[in-house]
């Protein structure tokens, strides 16, 4: 295999590489930017929630935390 091959065969691999850590870079951060708000400041009480959301549909709750 003469080495013309050999480095030209390296080359497309370091390309390759860094090409794939530049989108796996990318992709972090933008799902490190993606502040939507869909986290709501304060305390939550699922348990309330959950009781509340029951008896309006007229259903039993079964399971109690």
């Amino acid at each position: 295999m003469p080495l013309s091959l050999v480095f030209g065969i390296m080359e497309w691999i370091f390309i390759s590489f860094a090409v794939g850590l530049i989108a796996v870079l990318a992709i972090f951060a933008t799902a490190a930017n993606n502040n939507d708000g869909a986290t709501v400041p304060g305390h939550f009480d699922f348990d309330k929630y959950k009781s509340r959301e029951i008896s309006k549909r007229g259903l039993f709750a079964k399971t109690k935390w």
